[in-house]
């Protein structure tokens, strides 16, 4: 026997019929009306609103949908992370025997979150020669920069320098070893003695640059604020090529004597300018204001064009985006013989680095 339903059993059973058509209807609209809203198109198989014949007021939007649609505005208004313009780093220093002409000073970078983040932005931006030394307590820094860059290691030029302190023969052996465990690297490419004073003695501490060079920890042997006579000394007594001396020249300091000497056939040593820029001074030279006015450019990027000029490589010290960038942008002067004797000409010398210690003094 069949028991009969009553009237509002039927009414109840239609209704749920009713509700349950429309959700059938609607449900699909809700999931194709999300996804298309937060993925720009309608997801495969759901129905658009005339084909069903509704309207689209007649839909209340899903609560998921109305929280993405609250949150997206927001999202797109996060600013993105400062990157280095097509135009900075279409630029790639020009090398000499491997050794990139624009390299990045790190003297004075002691903070180590500054200093990674100086040394990370340098590299991005484009800079491939990174130059540290023992004495400035940042080799840790500038490792972990180099590790967190995006570079390989092969693709950079990495040089530090002994302190004099360390120069007798055993002392540079540890050392060397010290400054890769800080560096975290398997070699250097150029490992300089940083001053011809302390336990600095011409055969003795050469003789263990070299081991280090025989042994693969160093590529290249480097001097730095090495005289005339004291570079002619060392080239002399070295077993192995001296590849670079290190030594304050810009405008102000244009070291004549040792660019003649460092170009002789038989010498061949490269040299590299820390202070290129004159530490700002050279903002204050008229000659390189008027310069620096013809080629668009400013004071301190035509004394790196200068230097550039000259053969020699420059390693200004930087901190801030801005100003590692605007010395990578030197690149792009070129300046004309004219201009080069002019700053040639300036009659006006100046040293900033001078300790009493100085082989000079």
């Amino acid at each position: 026997m069949v028991e009969e339903k009553s009237d509002t059993e039927e009414s109840h059973t239609e209704q749920t019929g009713r509700t349950t058509s429309l959700l059938r209807r609607v449900l699909p609209l809700g999931v194709g009306f999300a996804f298309g809203y937060l993925f720009g198109k309608r997801s495969k198989g759901a129905p658009a609103l005339d084909e069903m014949g509704m309207k689209p007021s007649e839909i209340e939007t899903p609560d998921a949908v109305k929280q993405a649609m609250e949150t997206e505005g927001e999202e797109e208004s996060q600013p993105e992370p400062e990157e280095s313009s097509p135009e900075v780093t279409a630029f790639s220093a020009p090398e000499t025997h491997g050794m990139p002409m624009l390299g990045f000073g790190t003297y004075e970078l002691d903070d180590y979150d500054q200093c990674v983040e100086s040394v990370k932005t340098a590299i991005e931006t484009g800079y491939r020669h990174i130059d540290t030394a023992e004495g400035y307590d940042n080799e840790s820094a500038v490792g972990d920069a180099i590790a967190e860059s995006d570079v390989s290691r092969d693709e950079l030029f990495v040089a530090t320098k002994v302190s004099p302190d360390n120069l007798d023969y055993d002392q540079v052996l540890t050392s060397a070893e010290e400054s890769l465990d800080r560096l975290g690297l398997d070699y250097v490419d150029l490992l300089y003695v940083h001053w011809p004073t302390g336990d600095y003695e011409a055969d003795d501490t050469l003789e263990a640059f070299a081991e280090l060079r025989e042994e693969g920890l160093i590529r290249e042997i480097g001097v730095s604020n090495f005289t005339v006579d004291l570079l002619e000394e060392a080239v002399e007594a070295a077993e192995e090529p001296i590849f670079a001396n290190q030594v304050e020249m810009h405008p102000l300091l244009q070291q004549d004597d040792l660019r003649e000497f460092c170009g002789q056939e038989d010498v061949d040593v490269e040299l590299v300018a820390y202070s290129p820029i004159a530490r700002g001074d050279v903002a204050d030279v008229p000659e390189l204001r008027a310069v620096a006015e013809k080629y668009d450019a400013t004071p301190e990027q035509v004394s790196l064009a200068w230097c550039r000029e000259k053969g020699v490589t420059a390693i200004p010290k930087a901190t801030g985006q801005e100003h590692i960038q605007e010395n990578w942008r030197s690149l792009g002067v070129e300046l004309d013989k004219e201009d080069v004797a002019k700053i040639d000409n300036i009659d006006q010398e100046e040293r900033l680095i001078d300790p009493d210690r100085a082989p000079w003094n």
